[in-house]
Formats: structure tokens, C-alpha cells, sequence
């Protein structure tokens, strides 16, 4: 656990790390004074002072701050109740409204290229990925292992049965799943034009996902069709006792004859605990096992085994080569960023689709360990996606525009190259005091979920 909350700890730090050393540096390349710049919050540990700029190292290494000369002119110019700021050498009110916005804007395009450059380094080295030919069973039929909440599911009103293969959807080419995956919970609720096989005739249709009030996701009732092949067995698991070998093909179980995968868990998960006799294809002869299915603490099957499915291997590609692929991943993350944020207002409860600090923190150490559990390569991979993800998260979120983030001072710029002037200290105290309420009102929104979260595991 220690683990798990140190590894996101500093990986949520580094991401805003990183929003603030793009402030610096468009500060200092506009000759903006950078009073302070620190690594992590709290007590100062070590600083040194470089020019007009104190470094600092704060006991917390949670994210960092860039802190510009202006503060100090802003409180004075609203002490006296002035229409406009001193704007005395150095100061971020001194430059132009246009090398301000430079300024806001340079956190989130240092964490958009944080992202970019992450996936493509991910790209270069090239990695493998688990998927499922994109043979699909209807999980209605299944109501042993999902939960079923409606007459029809979005695939069963789309015509398609179990045992049919998606060969198109929303125009693109399924080779895979997780193409057909990746396409489904990416547009809930929108009507795409869908091609299928089935008994090698084509079917065209359309399909709506619905979308899942819990996590903000499209759906539409599919699970993929996997062909009964026993690949990994876990050590001194019952699979392992139980003789099954890598390579074999499950027929039946208990004389219940099994297709694929979903046949086998939905017996072995409703029937009564205990001893199945087990039929499989071995080297071209059947035999009988006894195998005893075991369970977990929560009292959920535990199969010891995985059924065999694809390793894809993405090619590789040279370090420049990578950039191409990286950076257009980060940009279809963004755009899929800002369509998420319209998904919230369609009835999905935000306190369960929106994630807090803790929540995120947790999640990336998670998810992170188990990766380096299956590998140093498979971690550090599984590490830099989640980063780069959250980064570009954390770069949309900057720029909208509310008052107190990048976004909204943005928006303050432009409204100034338009009007020729500033804004008055006294309205940008308001505006500032408008967005802090926001922000907070956001944060604690969060935190309450991330509580919420955590009561419920």
C-alpha cells in the first residue's frame, strides 16, 4: 500500500511539476521576475537564490509552484482602490496582454507535450497488448456473470447475436476487441453505422451505446467470444492441481458441453461448490479431470487459469518515427477529454465518473504495481500511459475558462488585446475571488467523491 500511494504520489506530482516549469519559462522568457520557484509545497527544506529567483526544495513532493512578481503591486493597487495596476519593471502586469496569455498558457501546452513526448517514447520502444478476435457474445444471455438491467441491450436492438463477428463500426476497420472496444465506450449514446458476419454473410445496421450512468462510458451489451483454449496456469492453483496443461481445449464440464469461455464460467459460477469433472481435448485425445474450483475471500470463482487469447506487438519505430503516432494518440486523448466532459451533463453520477486527487493517486500507484508486477517493461509502460493520460486530463481542465486558472486568465487577455486596456484590480479581485469559490467548490466535490470511493471498496 506504502508502495502503491508513493508511486502516485510522485507521478501526479511531476505532472504539475511540469505545468509549472512551463510558467517559468515563458516568465523568464518575457522578462518576467519569477520571485519563487519550488519542488513540492510546504516547509522549505533547501533553496538557493539564483538572480531575482529563490529555488526552492519543500518538504512535499506534491507538484510545485511558480509565484511571479505582480502579487505584491495587485494588493497595493486594491488598497488604494487604483483603476489600474502600478506595472513596475519585471512585473507580470508590465508585459503585454498577449505575452501574459503566452504565459497562462504555457502550463498546459509543457503538460499537452509531457503527454505527447510519453507516448511516443512508448511508441519507440514498442509494446504487446492482450485483445480478442472481434467475435462477440451477447451478455444478456449471460446473467450468471453480468448484471442485466434492461429488456435489450443496444446490440440485441442492433440485430446482432452471440457468435457474429464485427467487421466494421463508426467507419473504421475492426481487426480486434479492443478496437471494438475502445470505439463503443468512447461514444456513448451516439448512432453509428455498424457492419457484422454471421455465417459468412454481411449484415449492415446502426447502433446507439448506451452509457453507463456509473463511469460516464458507452456500452452495448458484448463480451468477446473466446475459443475454450487453457493458455497460463497459475502455480498451485486448482487448475494446476487439477492437471490441465497449457494447449488444452475445455469440451465440458460436468457433461454440460462448453464453446467458449462465458459456457464455462457462467456453470462453474451457478452451481453448487465442489468437485467438476472436467472433459478436454489433449494432443488429439479427450480426457477426464477432477477439478475443484476455488474462490476468493469475497467468495467470487477463481479459475486459476487464462483462457487463450492475442498478444498484438506494435511495431517499432525510430525515435523520430515515434513522434508521428505519440503526439496524434495525445491529440485524439484531448478532443476525447473535452466530448467526456459533455457526457456528465447526461444524467451520469458524477460522483462516481469524477475522480479527486486521492482517487487519482491511488489509482496510478495501483495500476502501476500490478504492471511492474507482470514486469520492470510492462510497468514503466503502464506508468507513462497513466501520466500522459492525466497530464492531458490536467492540461484541458487548465484551460477552460474560469476565473483563477489558465483558462479564465486567458480569457482576460483577449479581453484586453480587444479593449486596448486592463481590467481594473478591483474587478479582477472579483473575477480571482468568483473562480477560487469554483475551484473549491470543485475540490471538495471531489474529495467527497474520492471519499465516497473508497467507503464503498
Amino acid at each position: 500500500m506504502i508502495q502503491t500511494i508513493l508511486i502516485g504520489l510522485v507521478s501526479l506530482g511531476a505532472i504539475i511539476f511540469i505545468h509549472e516549469l512551463g510558467h517559468f519559462i515563458a516568465a523568464k522568457g518575457f522578462g518576467i521576475e519569477v520571485e519563487a520557484f519550488a519542488l513540492g509545497w510546504g516547509r522549505k527544506l533547501l533553496s538557493f537564490t539564483r538572480g531575482a529567483t529563490e529555488y526552492r526544495i519543500n518538504i512535499f513532493p506534491m507538484g510545485g509552484y511558480c509565484r511571479m512578481k505582480g502579487e505584491e503591486e495587485f494588493r497595493e493597487a486594491l488598497a488604494a482602490k487604483s483603476d489600474s495596476f502600478a506595472g513596475s519593471p519585471g512585473s507580470l502586469f508590465s508585459v503585454s496582454p498577449l505575452k501574459r496569455l503566452i504565459t497562462y498558457a504555457a502550463g498546459p501546452i509543457f503538460n499537452f507535450l509531457l503527454a505527447g513526448l510519453l507516448l511516443s517514447f512508448i511508441w519507440w520502444i514498442g509494446y504487446t497488448y492482450v485483445t480478442y478476435e472481434p467475435r462477440i457474445i451477447l451478455t444478456s444471455q449471460y446473467s450468471e456473470v453480468y448484471e442485466v438491467t434492461e429488456d435489450l441491450s443496444p446490440a440485441e436492438r442492433a440485430g446482432l447475436e452471440s457468435g457474429d463477428v464485427i467487421r466494421t463500426l463508426d467507419g473504421k476497420t475492426i481487426t480486434t476487441f479492443s478496437d471494438l472496444q475502445q470505439i463503443i465506450i468512447s461514444n456513448p449514446q451516439k448512432e453509428m453505422d455498424i457492419t457484422y458476419e454471421r455465417d459468412g454473410i454481411l449484415f449492415s445496421r446502426t447502433i446507439r451505446p448506451g452509457l453507463n450512468r456509473s463511469s460516464g462510458a458507452g456500452y452495448v451489451g458484448i463480451a468477446p467470444y473466446v475459443h475454450p483454449v487453457v493458455s497460463r496456469i497459475q502455480p498451485d492453483s486448482s487448475a494446476e492441481l487439477a492437471g490441465l496443461r497449457q494447449g488444452d481445449v475445455i469440451k465440458s464440464v460436468d457433461g454440460v458441453s462448453v464453446a467458449h469461455q462465458m459456457d464455462f464460467y457462467a456453470y462453474l459460477i451457478s452451481r453448487t461448490p465442489g468437485s467438476a469433472e472436467l472433459t478436454v481435448q489433449r494432443d488429439g485425445r479427450e480426457l477426464t479431470l477432477s477439478y475443484v474450483p476455488s474462490y476468493n475471500d469475497q467468495g467470487h470463482y477463481v479459475s486459476g487459469f487464462a483462457f487463450q487469447a492475442l498478444e498484438i506487438q506494435t511495431p517499432g519505430y525510430s525515435f523520430l518515427g515515434s513522434l508521428g503516432p505519440g503526439f496524434a494518440e495525445a491529440v485524439e486523448t484531448f478532443f476525447l477529454t473535452i466530448r467526456s466532459i459533455g457526457v456528465l451533463f447526461r444524467g451520469v453520477d458524477t460522483a462516481e465518473a469524477v475522480a479527486g486527487p486521492i482517487r487519482i493517486t491511488y489509482l496510478v500507484g495501483d495500476a502501476t504495481t500490478q504492471g511492474f508486477q507482470a514486469g520492470v517493461r510492462e510497468g514503466f509502460i503502464t506508468l507513462f500511459r497513466l501520466i500522459a493520460f492525466i497530464s492531458i486530463a490536467l492540461s484541458f481542465a487548465n484551460l477552460l475558462p474560469i476565473p483563477a486558472l489558465d483558462g479564465g486568465q486567458i480569457v482576460l487577455s483577449v479581453y484586453e488585446i480587444i479593449r486596448g486596456r486592463m481590467i481594473s484590480p478591483r474587478k479582477y479581485y472579483i473575477l480571482q475571488l468568483i473562480g477560487f469559490s469554483i475551484i473549491m467548490s470543485i475540490f471538495f466535490f471531489a474529495l467527497l467523491s474520492d471519499i465516497t470511493f473508497f467507503t464503498r471498496r
